[in-house]
């Protein structure tokens, strides 16, 4: 009699379709069924795996610098400090995330010299819908003070904030310490806001792992928003608008992404650190912008436009630089002395005898590799 019971059972389970594989119910947000990262503790300059399974989900991401990823797998990372990683799953009904921190022992301080580094600043998801919310995440390191401005505030040198913006909004994240300050943006999006045009925006230029042994490698990844010239520093040159790039530095290294249009530029700065060589010098050229005076002409020619640009560095130091033009021919190799941090302005002219329209640009040697605006000039001889 048992025996007819449970084949009676079976046998309405196999009928009503009952599976041992979960399955996913249209209109029931995801569900993760583990995040986790092992080891959870590692010494400084070591590894962990995460490690996660999600059910039901159209997009999978974590946070820190790692982006989307499949609906189940594993990755390794090298966290420089105690960090905690969120994992978000998304499908039409909502979203979920899940935690799970990597403890970081031993000679986990950061450097105690040189300007910050701002390892990874993301919004996830990056467009919204009117009156949803996104998650702002951001990892630091070298910084004494962190803030976000569209009245967020000051934040710690790690961590994550819900915000709800009413329109298209750029949030820019400043890290500072006595070196100087850096700044890196997060683009939201607002469906049906109209696309900002005017500055350049790196939604993200992070380095896995951060620290590696000599002769080691590491990989860059990086993306950019609204930038017409992408560059890296340290002989990589000019990129595509988002990329990855393996890199071997020989000694530890600061790599600098600028991203430009007409309207300006932005840079990001990141550190590889090679085992047993301490960072580089902290002095370096933290902004530049470029200016035509007058940026329109019409009248009668030859005609002369003066330019000038606006250095700013975070410390004492010498810096070489050259002006680029649009016809392709670079001035002489120039240089400006900081006797501390601030700003100096460099000029440069154009004698000019028939219709044109072009730019001038300044173009940073040393102590690092980074760009001005163009600046845009438009002559008309009448």
């Amino acid at each position: 009699m048992k025996k007819l019971v449970l084949l009676l059972v079976l046998a309405v389970l196999l009928l009503s379709g009952c599976s041992l594989v979960p399955l996913n119910i249209t209109g029931l947000v995801p569900v993760i069924n583990s995040f986790n990262a092992s080891p959870s503790s590692i010494s400084f300059g070591d590894s962990s795996e995460l490690k996660w399974t999600v059910t039901g989900a159209t997009s999978v991401s974590i946070d820190q610098g790692i982006g989307a990823v499949a609906i189940s797998g594993s990755r390794g990372v090298s966290p420089a400090a105690t960090t905690i990683y969120t994992l978000t799953a998304s499908n039409s009904a909502g979203s979920v995330t899940a935690t799970t921190q990597v403890v970081v022992t031993g000679t986990s301080s950061p450097p105690t010299t040189g300007f910050p580094i701002v390892s990874s600043f993301i919004a996830s998801p990056s467009i919204i819908s009117l009156g949803s919310s996104t998650t702002l995440s951001w990892s630091v390191s070298n910084a004494t003070s962190v803030s976000i401005n569209q009245g967020v505030g000051t934040v710690g040198l790690s961590g994550s904030t819900i915000v709800s913006p009413p329109s298209t909004t750029t949030y820019t994240l400043t890290a500072s310490n006595a070196s100087g300050s850096l700044t890196a943006t997060a683009l939201v999006q607002v469906s049906g806001e109209p696309y900002p045009s005017a500055m350049p925006t790196i939604e993200y230029f992070t380095a896995s792992p951060p620290i590696i042994s000599v002769a080691g490698s590491s990989l860059l990844r990086w993306s950019t928003l609204n930038a017409t010239s992408i560059t890296i520093d340290n002989g990589v040159g000019p990129v595509a608008t988002h990329g990855t790039l393996i890199v071997s530095p020989p000694y530890s290294t600061y790599y600098t992404l600028t991203a430009a249009n007409a309207y300006g530029y932005m840079t990001r700065t990141l550190l590889i650190e090679v085992s047993g060589y301490p960072p580089p010098s902290s002095f370096a050229v933290t902004s530049v912008m470029a200016y035509a005076t007058p940026p329109s002409y019409s009248g009668p020619c030859p005609f002369e436009f003066t330019f000038s640009a606006i250095i700013t560095v975070n410390g004492p130091g010498t810096v070489t630089y050259v002006w680029d033009r649009s016809d392709g021919s670079p001035g002489p190799v120039q240089s400006a002395a900081f006797a501390s941090a601030g700003s100096q302005m460099v000029t440069d002219a154009w004698y000019l005898g028939g219709t044109y329209s072009g730019w001038e640009r300044v173009r940073i040697l040393t102590p690092n590799s980074t760009m001005s605006n163009e600046a845009v000039f438009t002559l008309n001889c009448l």
